[in-house]
């Protein structure tokens, strides 16, 4: 429960803090106006605030990865929570894949990206 807690608000924070900037960069274009040295000082704020943003996504997946550690090391998949994760098929590999949701992880239980599929139309169409 925690680790899914947590893996979500790791999913979403990038677009929450993408929607805070543009809501701030609405506010100073408006203050441009208005009162141009707010202005420049939501700016400065704005660039100031990146520190804890940094801060904050690197302490939530901290605390996400030994959590979904947890789960892989019991056989459950860090993403969907069923009992399908498959163990990695090669010694080169240390993915693993969850059999339902074909989510992949790696062997320190962060998110990883699936192989992009080559279909055989494509190959045909280069030559």
């Amino acid at each position: 429960m925690i680790h899914t807690i947590v893996r979500t608000i790791r999913r979403f924070y990038p677009g929450v803090v993408f929607g805070g900037y543009l809501l701030a960069f609405f506010v100073a274009f408006a203050m441009v106006f208005m009162l141009p040295i707010g202005a420049l000082g939501m700016v400065f704020l704005a660039l100031m605030a990146l520190i804890p943003v940094v801060l904050i996504l690197g302490i939530v997946r901290a605390i996400e990865r030994p959590l979904a550690l947890e789960k892989l090391r019991t056989g459950r998949c860090p993403a969907c929570n069923e009992r399908a994760i498959l163990p990695p098929l090669s010694a080169q590999s240390d993915c693993y894949e969850c059999s339902i949701c074909r989510e992949r992880f790696s062997a320190r239980g962060e998110d990883v990206a699936a192989p992009e599929s080559v279909e055989p139309e494509a190959l045909n169409s280069s030559e």
